[in-house]
This record gives structure tokens, C-alpha cells and sequence, in this order.
């Protein structure tokens, strides 16, 4: 009788499905149930969220799929999974608490308050609920936890944000994860305990919807005498930081120091012996160093060094442009940056580029790739700091975006197709949802669609892109020029900007955007003012417990050159160039070009993102390549013959300023000179002691 009453019960709910949304108005399946799955785990990749689920029963992973999973729980093999006349008899329940066999274990306990949730569900006909009932954001509690020793700790408490107005505490229903397990570890109900000194960060999800709070210890126990008087508004953000997290500042670099490093970061070339005598002949000061950075951004090398940056961000190179195109790409590249047109024009350009690619260079952007889905990841990353390749297939587990913010925000290059050598526009296309078959309008991320679309609607998305309003834009180009000239982004990955992703230092990211959005989107403005910083020009060596510090800015960061950036280094020291055109290696228009030394050194390939130089060359096969390398050797010995005869204590402080930018020690003098007077013969010494300048860790490296 009861096996009869429960199938008839589910034929009703079959046959009339407004039973099961009717019954109890207040249930939400999306809000209120799928949060239990996924906090107990059963919609993870590793268990019925896999792409072919576990066991016959598949559910969308976390969740995303609310309408589908509702229908495979409830309806899927008959209903059997519920039973609407004994609830606590439905295997969604037995299994979970592993009254009957499962592999996956027990994700339940009979007397826990989720377990009495689902079985009232059910017992209330398993309802689906308002259908376009969602989670439009979550807020938590304390935003910044600042505690005052390790192993303090303190709940947090998740308030839920729904669309229709209301709102909700899901504390003990969302997702905790922490970026860092050395610092900081909580618990499965928001309890964040730190583990040592230090920063980090916490990830909350839930209902599809992630963000993210910092968390803390002072790293030590009283707060320094800050020596570090701010020079504008990055060094106000930068002080305030260290008074929170107790950490002392490193002493401003000395003369020499700075010279190298801004020259280096800023032009990509080290200063010449004169450039080098001249600035340490005055007195240091902040006038003298700020006419060098003014210098230097107003100069050709400038202009090579960025158009190469931003180049490896673009991935200009033969291997999709094609040889003509990709110098014609480059040649456009350079003459925007060499002209200083605003960053957010430049990008407007290639987000709307087209025509023959041999001539006209923002058409090259559209070679990267004919499928539009590519493209929309491409520029959604390189550009917007957003990774969206994840909802490819299931919602994004550590971020926001669907499957169809995804595919909305590829139909913007749906209709950008490649004929012989053009780039052209075609008046029919779309993007299709390869789950519903449905034609995906173009929408920007966020947003909702537009009411009309033009002839070429990628007009729309690059008015949105480089927009004031638009979150993404400004603050990833500052986040990758920061950690060019910083060493280390404000967010790391540089191309990952998303709520569950903190920034370590939110307020000054945001202020560099504020103001490179005030000045026009200039790039030149924008390197003066991060080189102006104090910050910028602090001292690489620590002040006692500020070697902890990675990312709060207490002192500078000793960073290795990249490859092009060394190998010119060198050519500039030993004369000649690594390249068969003889140019500069920044200047290198393609990063196939044929150099034994850019190989060995590294370069970034152009075929994904270079965030990281360390990847792309250096380590043991440059090290052997300078310490005996043929052609190195071979440059190195006629660059010092020229010079044998040198008078000996001029000739040791001109190497030095030529490579290190700095006069020798009276120490280095004194021992040079004592290996001079021991050599058979003055080319050998001078050999000898450029070799060593030139393999120190001083050359390789920016202090």
C-alpha cells in the first residue's frame, strides 16, 4: 500500500508539476537545498559533480545547474531517489547518511539540522520553488580580520544576498577555503584561526556566488618608528599598511642603486658610464631622481621596452600573424606607444580592429584564433583580468561567471571572420549554449543585454572594455605595470582579478586606477608615478623582520632580468648585439627570431600568458652560457682588448660603472688592484675581472 501511495504520489507530482513548487512556497531548491549538497560534497568534481557523475547520478558540479539537478533528484529513475510518503526512506537521504552502502561515505548524520532540512523537503513534495529565485552577491563579517596573535581566531558570518530583495545568514551552509595554509586555516563553519604572522586570505562560496575577506597577525608585537614619509598617494597607502601589520620600513636605496634599477625597469638598458658619473657627481635628492624618471619616460628605449611588454601580452608573433603581420601588428604597437596615445584607445583599436592584416595592425589581434569562445577567453584575460575558461563547461568554481556569461561573452566575435589576408565582418553568426542549443546574445560580463545591436557590435564591447565604469580594465593594467616595476602584482596571478582573489593591498589598487583613469589612461604617467614612490625607491635589503614581507611593500624586491632586458644588458657592457639585424633584443618584433643567447637566456614565447619571466629561460643553462659560453667568451675578450691599456684604477671603475653602475668599493679597489699587479698581463686581468662582474648576482639581478 505504501509502495502505491508513493507512486502514485510521484505521478501526481509528474502530471501536475505545480505540486511540487506549491506545496511549500517558502522552500527554494536553488537557495535552500543545493547549498546542503555542496556543503556536504556530493556535486564536487569528485563525487556526483564529475562530468559522468558517480554511480548513475550526476549532478552539475557545485550546483550551477539548479532546474536539471532538481529534475535528475526528483524525477530521474522514477522518483526513486525521493520518497514523498517516508521521507527519512528516500535514498538521497539513506545514502548520505549511509544507512545503505556508499561509496562515496556518510556525507550526513541523522540528528545534524541538514539532514532534517532535506527530509522536511521532501516531506513537503520536494519543491523546485520560485524559478528565478538566485543568490546576487554575499557580504561578510568582519570584511578585514586584523587579530593579534597566532592561533587567535574568529567566526565570520555570511549574509546571502537574494533577487528578490531579501537576504539571509548562510554562515554554516558556505564554502570555506584558505589561499594560504601556512597562515591562516578555518573551519568548515567560517572559524578563522592564523597559524603564524603574516597575511592571507579567505575564499567564501555559496549559491554561485564567491568573495573573498584578508586576514592578519601583525608581524610583530609592537609597532615600528615608520622611516618612510610618503611622497604622494602610493606611499599614504603603503605607510598605512605597514602601521597595521607592524612591519618596519627599509631605508630609502642609495644613488647608485636607484639609477640602475630605474633605468633597467623603466628603459630597459642599464646607464651609460657618463650617464652614471654625471648622476653620482651631484647630490642625491628627490628633484634629481625625478629628471631621470622623466627622462627615461620620454625616450626611445622606453618605447621599445613597453611596446615589447605589451607585446607578450598580445602574443605578437609569425606563428599566428604570420611574418608581415606580425611586424605590421608590432610596427602599429610601437607607434601608438612611441605617440603616447591613451592605453584605453589602443585597446578600443584592436577590440574593433579589421581589414588587411599586412597593413593594417590592429587587424593582427583577430589572428590569435577563428573560434570565437577563444577569443572570448583571450580578451577577457589578457584584458579584463577575468579567467572565464572554467565556465567552458560548468559554472566557475572560484568566481562568479556561467556557462552563460561564457558563451555571451564570446557571441561578441561571432561574427569576426579571416578571408585571404583581411579580417572582416559577417552579418550572421552566433555563439550556441552547447547544453540548450540556444544562440547566445553578446553581453559583457555582469551585465544584462543590449537592446540593440549595431553592424559591428564589437564597437559596444570595446566601449564597455576601456569604459570609466568598467571594473576589469583599468585595474588589470595597473596590476601588471605594478608588478613589472614592483616585482610582484598587487593581485597574483596578474591575469586572475576576481572577488575570491583579494588584492593584498585592495585600497592602493584601486586608487592606481582612480588615477591612470583621471590622466587619460597614460602609460608614461603612470610609470612617473609608481617610479616617484618612496615605495618604489625604497632599499631591497631587509630591516630586521621585514624580510618576512612578499607584498606589503616595506622594502624593494630584488628581481632577475628577463631575457631580452640581460642580453641587451650585456651587449651594452661588451659591445655588439645577440641579434642577426643587430638590434636591441627588446626591440625583436617576433619571438621566433633567430638568437642562440635570447634561447639560452629566455624569452616569452607569446603563445600564452608570460606573467611570470622565470619560466622562460635563466636557471643553470644561463649560468653555464656566461660562465663559459663560446660566443659570450669570444665578445667578452675583443671588448676588453680594446681596452688593455688602459691605466689600471681607471679601467676597474669603469667597468664597474659600466655594469654596475656604481664606483667600487675601496675594498673591490684594493683586491683588484692586487690581482692586477699578479697578472702576466693587463687584457688577462681585464678579461678576468669583467667576467666577474658579469656573472655576479648584482649584474644578473635588479636591487
Amino acid at each position: 500500500m505504501i509502495t502505491r501511495l508513493r507512486l502514485l504520489l510521484f505521478a501526481g507530482a509528474v502530471l501536475m508539476p505545480h505540486l511540487l513548487t506549491s506545496a511549500e512556497p517558502s522552500w527554494s531548491f536553488a537557495t535552500q537545498i543545493l547549498p546542503i549538497l555542496t556543503k556536504s560534497g556530493c556535486n564536487t568534481g569528485a563525487c556526483h559533480g564529475a562530468a559522468t557523475g558517480q554511480g548513475g547520478f550526476s549532478l552539475s558540479l557545485l550546483g550551477y545547474d539548479a532546474v536539471q539537478d532538481h529534475a535528475t533528484i526528483t524525477r530521474e529513475l522514477a522518483g526513486r531517489r525521493v520518497d514523498l510518503a517516508d521521507p527519512s526512506r528516500s535514498l538521497l537521504l539513506r545514502k548520505a547518511t549511509r544507512t545503505i552502502k556508499h561509496k562515496g561515505g556518510r556525507k550526513l548524520t541523522i540528528d545534524s539540522a541538514n539532514y532534517d532540512t532535506l527530509r522536511r523537503w521532501i516531506a513537503d513534495g520536494a519543491p523546485a520553488g520560485p524559478a528565478n529565485l538566485t543568490v546576487t552577491g554575499l557580504s561578510v563579517e568582519p570584511a578585514d580580520l586584523l587579530l593579534q596573535s597566532p592561533d587567535d581566531s574568529l567566526p565570520l558570518r555570511v549574509t546571502a544576498r537574494y533577487s528578490d530583495g531579501t537576504a539571509g545568514d548562510v554562515t554554516a551552509l558556505a564554502i570555506y577555503d584558505s589561499h594560504d595554509d601556512a597562515v591562516a586555516e578555518v573551519s568548515s563553519l567560517g572559524v578563522v584561526k592564523m597559524l603564524r604572522r603574516g597575511a592571507g586570505a579567505v575564499m567564501i562560496r555559496f549559491g554561485g556566488q564567491v568573495t573573498a575577506v584578508r586576514a592578519a597577525v601583525p608581524f610583530q608585537t609592537d609597532e615600528p618608528a615608520l622611516d618612510f614619509t610618503p611622497a604622494h598617494f602610493i606611499d599614504e597607502h603603503i605607510a598605512a599598511e605597514l602601521r597595521r601589520l607592524h612591519l618596519p620600513a627599509s631605508p630609502l636605496s642609495n644613488a647608485p642603486t636607484f639609477l640602475r634599477r630605474v633605468h633597467l625597469d623603466v628603459a630597459g638598458r642599464l646607464p651609460t658610464e657618463a650617464e652614471a658619473r654625471d648622476f653620482l657627481a651631484q647630490p642625491d635628492s628627490t628633484a634629481a631622481r625625478e629628471a631621470v624618471i622623466t627622462r627615461l619616460t620620454g625616450s626611445v628605449e622606453f618605447v621599445d621596452l613597453w611596446t615589447m611588454r605589451l607585446a607578450d601580452v598580445l602574443r605578437i608573433s609569425s606563428k599566428k600573424q604570420g611574418a608581415e603581420g606580425a611586424r605590421t601588428y608590432h610596427d602599429w604597437l610601437h607607434q601608438q606607444i612611441e605617440h603616447n596615445t591613451p592605453l584605453n584607445g589602443v585597446v578600443k583599436a584592436l577590440l574593433t580592429g579589421q581589414g588587411d592584416i599586412t597593413r593594417d595592425g590592429p587587424a593582427n589581434f583577430y589572428r590569435l584564433t577563428t573560434d570565437p569562445r577563444d577569443m572570448g577567453e583571450f580578451v577577457s584575460r589578457s584584458l579584463l583580468g577575468v579567467r572565464l575558461a572554467c565556465a567552458r563547461c560548468h559554472h566557475h568554481p572560484f568566481d562568479r561567471w556561467s556557462m552563460e556569461d561564457y558563451y555571451s561573452f564570446a557571441g561578441w566575435f561571432a561574427q569576426t571572420a579571416f578571408e585571404g589576408s583581411r579580417v572582416v565582418l559577417k552579418n550572421r553568426g552566433e555563439v550556441e549554449h552547447p547544453k540548450t542549443r540556444k544562440p547566445m546574445l553578446p553581453r559583457t560580463l555582469g551585465d544584462l543585454p543590449p537592446a540593440e545591436l549595431p553592424s559591428d557590435r564589437r564597437v559596444l564591447l570595446a566601449e564597455w572594455a576601456v569604459s570609466a565604469e568598467n571594473p576589469f580594465f583599468a585595474r588589470t593594467l595597473v596590476n601588471r605595470l605594478w608588478k613589472h616595476l614592483m616585482g610582484r602584482g598587487l593581485v597574483e596571478p596578474v591575469d586572475d582579478l576576481r572577488a575570491s582573489n583579494p588584492a593584498s593591498m585592495p585600497a592602493l589598487l584601486n586608487a592606481l586606477a582612480d588615477d591612470f583613469v583621471r590622466h587619460d589612461y597614460d602609460l608614461r604617467h603612470l610609470v612617473r608615478t609608481i617610479a616617484a614612490s618612496r615605495a618604489y625607491q625604497l632599499a631591497s635589503t631587509s630591516n630586521g623582520v621585514n624580510r618576512l614581507d612578499d607584498r606589503f611593500g616595506s622594502h624593494a624586491r630584488v628581481k632577475p632580468l628577463t631575457g631580452p632586458v640581460l642580453a641587451d644588458a650585456l651587449s651594452q657592457v661588451i659591445g655588439g648585439s645577440f641579434l642577426p639585424d643587430g638590434k636591441r633584443a627588446v626591440q625583436m618584433h617576433d619571438p621566433a627570431a633567430e638568437s642562440y643567447t635570447l634561447d639560452v637566456l629566455g624569452r616569452c614565447p607569446r603563445t600564452d600568458e608570460c606573467g611570470n619571466p622565470a619560466l622562460f629561460g635563466g636557471g643553470l643553462s644561463q649560468a653555464l652560457h656566461l660562465l663559459n659560453g663560446e660566443d659570450f667568451n669570444r665578445r667578452l675578450r675583443e671588448s676588453v682588448t680594446r681596452r688593455k691599456d688602459e691605466n689600471m684604477p681607471a679601467l676597474i671603475e669603469s667597468m664597474y660603472l659600466r655594469s654596475l653602475s656604481r664606483m667600487p668599493t675601496a675594498e673591490e679597489r684594493a683586491h683588484w688592484l692586487a690581482q692586477a699587479a699578479k697578472a702576466n698581463d693587463s687584457a688577462t686581468f681585464a678579461e678576468d675581472l669583467l667576467w666577474a662582474l658579469l656573472n655576479s648576482r648584482e649584474f644578473a639581478f635588479v636591487h
